[in-house]
């Protein structure tokens, strides 16, 4: 079963966050304020894994570092998209985020030997 939700996790809820991150006009103010939400993300994913490891901690900071994942994922796609500023760079750019994100199933699949 936590195969299960980690995989819908990955492959439904990731694209899904990423899409509606992205959903909005490019701006400087949106790239600064992804980056910013990537720091807090990783700082509070890397102080939960000093903290007692326990079930709670240990699902909080991985969820801390997914959302991290995805929300850099869509800040380096609208930082893209500000610079370029073509028409077809939205579509492909839509594309190929919502794939990235389920880039660290397939290192954890890898990384089992699965």
């Amino acid at each position: 079963m936590a195969l299960f939700l980690a995989y819908v996790t990955v492959f439904i809820a990731g694209p899904a966050v990423f899409l509606g991150l992205t959903r909005a006009a490019p701006s400087r103010h949106r790239v600064m304020m992804g980056a910013a939400s990537v720091a807090g993300l990783m700082a509070a994913a890397w102080i939960l894994k000093g903290v007692q490891q326990v079930d709670v901690i240990i699902l909080a900071w991985l969820t801390c570092a997914w959302l991290g994942w995805v929300v850099t994922i869509a800040t380096v796609v609208q930082a893209v998209r500000l610079r370029m500023g073509l028409t077809g760079v939205r579509k492909w750019s839509a594309a190929l985020g919502a794939a990235a994100t389920a880039a660290p199933w397939f290192g954890l699949s890898l990384a089992l030997g699965t």
